[in-house]
């Protein structure tokens, strides 16, 4: 969504979107593991290869549109064009990009590092213990399966939908754990 805003093409936010489907796909595996595989819960198993179907599809078109709005043509389906000097050379000099313009971080190196060995540890922990508190993974359900599939993609949806709102002056929406401004760069 931010690269749509860097690069000024709002194609970009399309592969967002597309994307959706892919991210649901995920969630869908996780949902089938988190229940240990079940056999009553296969459902999941198919609903994730169609969510990966439709997430293929989606970005394939996503990533078209991009490519025409930076004029790209099917005659340049070949990037690496032969040389005019010889048919079997190619020219490879011409395909350098401007490098991204990106803006350093405040934080070190060993303060990253720090955050993600705790994050890491703690992650660990509540997954392999946390879960053996809850009766829930060991009695599958489809209707909370189905649930988990769809609830977090939502939230991912509600989020995108609200700053597109807000970007094009609508009134968007407030979740409480979502920044109401739409604005996800830190404070």
């Amino acid at each position: 969504w931010n690269f749509a805003e860097v690069t000024n093409n709002p194609r970009w936010k399309g592969l967002t979107w597309a994307m959706l489907p892919l991210h649901a796909s995920g969630v869908a595996a996780c949902t089938y593991h988190f229940f240990y595989n079940p056999a009553s819960l296969q459902f999941l198993v198919d609903t994730q290869a169609g969510l990966t179907l439709l997430g293929n599809t989606c970005v394939a078109i996503a990533a078209y549109r991009i490519a025409i709005s930076n004029g790209w043509t099917l005659s340049e389906l070949n990037p690496l064009p032969k040389s005019s000097t010889d048919p079997d050379g190619i020219i490879s000099d011409s395909l350098a990009v401007m490098p991204l313009n990106t803006v350093e971080s405040d934080a070190t190196v060993a303060s990253l590092a720090g955050k993600l060995l705790a994050l890491t540890l703690v992650t660990s922990y509540v997954v392999k213990y946390g879960e053996l508190g809850l009766d829930l993974p060991f009695s599958p359900n489809g209707f909370v399966g189905t649930a988990m599939i769809c609830s977090v993609p939502a939230l991912t949806t509600a989020y995108f939908l609200n700053k597109s709102k807000i970007e094009n002056g609508e009134e968007g929406f407030t979740l409480p754990f979502l920044n109401s401004d739409g604005d996800d760069k830190p404070k």
